[in-house]
């Protein structure tokens, strides 16, 4: 799965949103609670203020026993006159304006201002108008029971938003001359003046407060989040990719690069560090590359001591394995006569001792010639087109004596003829080192089977026993000089100067081929080489 990737400054952004945002709306939310709980305060004040002038004025009106009202004056119009006192004036006839009727007149002339109305509520009304509502009721027999002061609702009309307020009226002195053939209770409630005041344009100023304080509130939250998002890039994430673009420098080898950072504060001191590490770095550098280059120089110069030295001890194995092969041949022809006329048996077994190590030794001789020939490229090559599968039948032929003699069985699997481009002795000279071995690892009754076979490119020769086979530390060091494996089965002392299979893997690349060995899964040892194929070449 993919993981995607932030930067630094993207992921503080994504933390200052997550944090100034949820906590600014907040603010703003209780901000705006607040106020609306103000509103409804001071709406409440106000229609505790407009009650408690109402209830004064019914009071003064019901202390002066009433209010002698002019009835043909335009505030008398259309009003039930409950009380039948009339006064006759020069000014024209008056009559008496309860309490009630004064309090009926103000809700009147309020209401045609559209401010608030009011009106009276009582559980026995004299007037059917002053009948209370469901909410009037139940506030005024909590007043009865004394289990509040005051009762207050949010309701609707239509589209219309509205508060309705009302407080107890308490039967005063003047009042009896109405109600004494009343039932007065014992609290002296009589019943309840109900205040309503419309709420449409304070809800229309409190949205519009809302609004105005949620569009301050995102204004707000915007700002603050660019203004921490401006200082971070220019206080921290400019810095950092200073410092990630020095990084880089050096990191690419430009081992002179320097940070500039004059911030005054950690950041700069962070950035003289980073300078004075980079100062170091590239003076390591510069005192390693003259310790490489001297200790280059050194090398080259005993590289060259080495390889001349290399030349003479090639020159010299040549050289002696040449000079040694003549007094060789001298004591092998000397031997031979001896071995004609010497007739004593124990002196004829001396001679077999000193015949067999000097055949040993004269294989040695030529060993060594060959590999010194063969390493400085010197060797003579005879490439013919030659049949490879006649060879193979000819070697495992010669060598069938030496494996019957440790009985071993040798199966040649060559089919036809198969010509390729090879120096005749030279390969000849691989197979008998390869067949030879296969036999010296191999017990009595095994079976030894040399493979010829061939494809577009290249002709592959297998030579394959079943012996305890090649150990993977021995598989890559076998074909190195002077690395001998065990014998008898790879029991045995390790004999030879190892010497053999070096030469043949000089052999097979000198003709463009390759050699390798294997273990096999079903036990022994394995050798392949290659050699180029005729129709390839062609």
């Amino acid at each position: 799965m993919k993981k995607h990737k932030f930067s630094l400054q993207w992921k503080f952004l994504l933390v200052i949103t997550l944090i100034v945002l949820p906590t600014l709306g907040a603010i703003f939310m209780w901000e705006g609670i607040r106020q609306e709980n103000r509103a409804m305060g001071q709406m409440v004040n106000q229609a505790t203020i407009l009650s408690k002038m109402v209830v004064l004025v019914r009071q003064w009106v019901s202390d002066c026993g009433g209010v002698m009202v002019n009835e043909k004056s335009e505030g008398a119009k259309s009003g039930p006159w409950f009380v039948d006192d009339r006064m006759e004036t020069s000014r024209g006839s008056f009559r008496r304006f309860t309490p009630a009727m004064v309090t009926k007149k103000l809700s009147e002339y309020s209401m045609r201002e559209d401010l608030y109305s009011f009106r009276l509520a009582s559980l026995h009304p004299l007037n059917p108008e002053n009948k209370p509502d469901d909410f009037e009721k139940e506030a005024l027999t909590n007043f009865r029971k004394g289990s509040a002061t005051h009762a207050f609702k949010l309701g609707q009309r239509g589209e219309n938003q509205f508060c309705q307020y009302v407080v107890p009226l308490y039967l005063e002195k003047g009042c009896l001359k109405c109600h004494a053939d009343r039932d007065i209770p014992k609290s002296g409630v009589r019943g309840g003046l109900s205040v309503i005041l419309p709420l449409d344009k304070m809800m229309f100023t409190m949205k519009k407060d809302h609004l105005q304080l949620a569009m301050l509130g995102v204004g707000l939250i915007f700002l603050m989040i660019s203004t921490l998002f401006f200082l971070l890039r220019r206080l921290v994430i400019r810095p950092m990719r200073q410092f990630e673009e020095m990084a880089k420098e050096i990191g690419g080898g430009n081992l002179d690069a320097r940070v500039k950072v004059s911030t005054g504060d950690e950041f700069e001191a962070l950035a003289l560090a980073f300078n004075a590490m980079a100062e170091r770095i590239s003076k390591g550098r510069d005192d390693l590359e003259e310790k490489i280059q001297l200790a280059t120089e050194e090398l080259s110069d005993a590289n060259k001591g080495l390889q001349t030295l290399d030349e003479l001890k090639s020159d010299f194995l040549a050289n002696m394995s040449h000079e040694l092969r003549t007094p060789l041949t001298v004591i092998r022809g000397g031997i031979d006569y001896l071995t004609r006329t010497i007739k004593g048996a124990e002196n004829r077994n001396y001679l077999a001792i000193i015949d067999k190590n000097l055949a040993r030794l004269i294989h040695l001789v030529y060993e060594i010639f060959d590999f010194t020939r063969i390493e400085a490229k010197s060797a003579d090559w005879s490439f013919e087109r030659e049949n490879i599968s006649g060879l193979v039948r000819e070697v495992t032929e010669i060598l069938s004596p030496l494996a019957t003699e440790k009985r071993v069985s040798m199966v040649c699997k060559c089919s036809g003829h198969i010509h390729v481009r090879m120096d005749l002795e030279r390969i000849e000279q691989v197979l008998v080192n390869l067949i030879e071995n296969a036999i010296k690892f191999s017990d009595e009754g095994m079976e030894i089977e040399i493979d010829v076979t061939v494809d577009h490119h290249n002709v592959l020769v297998a030579v394959m026993d079943r012996g305890v086979g090649i150990s993977e530390e021995n598989l890559k060091v076998i074909f190195e000089k002077f690395q001998t494996l065990p014998s008898w089965g790879g029991r045995g002392k390790r004999e030879g100067a190892g010497l053999g299979l070096a030469i043949c893997k000089g052999i097979i690349e000198a003709h463009g081929g390759k050699i390798w060995a294997d273990t096999r899964k079903d036990g022994g040892g394995a050798f392949f080489f290659t050699l180029p194929n005729q129709r390839s070449i062609a």
